[in-house]
């Protein structure tokens, strides 16, 4: 027998034996179901009136929160002027979703804001707003001014209020006014909370009961409808309901009643379905179970056929087609991955190693490929996978540089493929040095120093300090007259060297031309300046130059100016040539 036949025909004696049953058991179930249905309405109640306390409690915090607030303490007395332009406006009415924005003074007097009408968009103030402050101010004591939160019916409809006294932002001071906040419960919103809790019918209504009560209007298998007095504990307010149960949760409360007239039925049926799902399910099913995970852990290569139903049997056929495919496949992407001379690894997301090619272990033993693993991924996180795909370009690992392409081949299994670009990258670095640096004095050029100046003027303008050195060279067009253009190459490399020995890491020092440098100290203040400067002097005059005819001391005019928000690039660098021209002439350094 194939399962399809068998399980047909077991679905249609369940299927019979449960009609039977239901229709026997049905009478028994109606009175308890209709009790049951009223119970079940009360509570819904209760989440209705829960649902909302908390809508109360939202505006209550909201209003909280913009009356409690320096902005608006200031506005009370008359000391923030553009507080209506910035906040009574249309935008936040339609951002915060209220109807009432309404700032008063102690006394009821308005200050600011009102009713917002949605389709002109229209701030306004009626009769009946006048009224709904006087009449809320009356109610209000010490203890309810700070937590007044009333659902109420104002122009007929549902209306839900807040009030808060106007304090400073930390909740301090004597209260200077007091904000109003209020949204209209509209037909939609009440209908999205009928929708919420299964309600066909949902209103909220002026009520002039003595006492809290609920009044079963109709009951039936249909619905329940109701009507709750003392809503939200206010004795103005009643709820009407119109409730819609489902019965067939409730009907299984008394399934107990007919239990046991089933229990020998049951138990019958129980272990002749048991014998038949053992002979013709579970144990075809545990040995295909088992045979898979024999070909997972590489013990066969295939399922075997010899199973008691169609259907095991055509299974697995199915999966040896699959295992064939997937063998093939295998050895093509091994054959391919170890002819290219890209690095191709597979690991899962416990950054297990499942496949690496032979080219990956030229660069990576075992635990350096873990380790390498390991830094990829703290580097890839944060990154989103572009439709399975990630790029992260120039990788360093061992001194060597890689491009790096990882895709999500499966759930968690990533390829990644990678791609030396060492040479390339060495190539860059050196490029790179030679259009930034001087070839002489190996100090950054002059165009380098021109783009880093914009940036530092930008810096300044943030608070930043920063001071600018301009050396000149003492007499060098004197010594390559009299000793030739070599020695004045080394004069120039001397004063390089001495610059850079006397400067910090993170100060930056450059050729401007010729016989000029110019030197910009980070973070740097004028009598920190100075000292550097003096540093680089004192270091020239230790050293020497040797040649064939004379010893000669180089030595350098240093003018100094600190770089501030207040002055331009080019003022600076004239005002620094400047001052080092006239250290020439004093023989000191000169700063503004």
């Amino acid at each position: 027998m194939s399962l399809k036949k068998f399980f047909s025909l077991f679905f249609i004696f369940i299927f019979s034996f449960l009609l039977i049953s239901y229709i026997f058991i049905y009478k028994f179930l109606e009175f308890g179901f209709l009790s049951l249905k009223k119970e079940e309405a009360k509570k819904v109640i209760s989440k209705v009136e829960f649902y909302f306390q908390k809508e109360l409690d939202k505006l209550h915090n909201l209003t909280k929160d913009w009356a409690a607030w320096d902005e608006a303490y200031l506005f009370m007395q008359n000391k923030q002027p553009y507080f209506i332009k910035s906040n009574i406006i249309p935008e936040t009415y339609l951002n915060l979703k209220i109807d009432l924005l309404l700032y008063t003074y102690l006394n009821g007097g308005i200050k600011a804001g009102g009713l917002f009408n949605k389709e002109n968009k229209k701030i306004y103030i009626n009769k009946e707003i006048l009224h709904l402050v006087k009449s809320t101010l009356e109610k209000f004591s010490k203890k309810n001014q700070y937590n007044y939160k009333k659902l109420i019916i104002f122009i007929n409809k549902p209306f839900i209020l807040a009030v808060y006294p106007v304090l400073r932002s930390d909740f301090t001071g004597v209260p200077k006014g007091y904000l109003f906040m209020g949204k209209f419960l509209t037909s939609e919103e009440l209908d999205t909370v009928a929708n919420l809790f299964n309600i066909k019918e949902l209103k909220i209504l002026k009520s002039d009961k003595p006492s809290p009560e609920i009044n079963f209007i109709k009951v039936d298998l249909k619905e329940v409808i109701l009507e709750k007095t003392w809503f939200l504990n206010d004795q103005a307010l009643k709820l009407r309901m119109g409730y819609i149960v489902v019965g067939e949760s409730l009907i299984r409360s008394f399934i107990f009643y007919v239990v046991i007239t089933q229990i020998s039925l049951l138990l019958i049926f129980a272990i002749m379905v048991s014998f038949l799902i053992d002979k013709h399910i579970l144990k075809p099913l545990l040995k295909l179970l088992k045979e898979i995970d024999q070909v997972k852990n590489k013990e066969k290569t295939r399922l075997s056929l010899e199973y008691n139903t169609k259907e095991y049997e055509n299974l697995a056929k199915v999966i040896n087609k699959f295992l064939e495919d997937i063998s093939i496949r295998e050895n093509i992407y091994k054959t391919v991955a170890e002819k290219t001379e890209n690095l191709i690894i597979l690991f899962d997301k416990e950054r297990n190693i499942i496949f690496q090619n032979t080219n990956t272990k030229i660069y990576f033993n075992s635990e350096e490929l873990k380790s390498f693993i390991n830094k990829f991924l703290e580097e890839a996180k944060g990154l989103n996978f572009s439709e399975g795909k990630l790029k992260i370009n120039e990788i360093s690992f061992k001194n060597y540089w890689f491009n790096f392409q990882v895709i999500k081949v499966f759930k968690d299994l990533y390829l990644l493929i990678g791609q030396n670009i060492t040479e390339l990258k060495l190539k860059e670095d050196a490029l790179f040095r030679m259009a930034t640096h001087d070839f002489l004095t190996d100090l950054y050029n002059r165009r380098y120093l021109e783009d880093v100046l914009q940036r530092i003027a930008a810096a300044s303008k943030r608070g930043e300090k920063f001071v600018l050195l301009f050396i000149d060279c003492n007499d060098l067009k004197k010594i390559n007259d009299l000793y030739g253009h070599l020695v004045g190459d080394e004069v120039l490399k001397s004063v390089a060297k001495a610059i850079k020995e006397n400067i910090r890491k993170e100060d930056l020092a450059s050729r401007w031309g010729g016989d000029e440098f110019v030197v910009i100290l980070n973070h740097c203040d004028k009598n920190t300046g100075i000292k550097i400067a003096e540093r680089i002097i004192s270091n020239l005059e230790s050293s020497e130059i040797k040649t064939d005819f004379a010893k000669i001391k180089p030595s350098v005019s240093i003018g100094l100016v600190e770089i501030d928000e207040t002055k331009e690039i080019n003022e600076i660098l004239n005002l620094a040539d400047k001052l080092s021209y006239k250290s020439k002439e004093t023989g000191k350094i000169e700063y503004d």
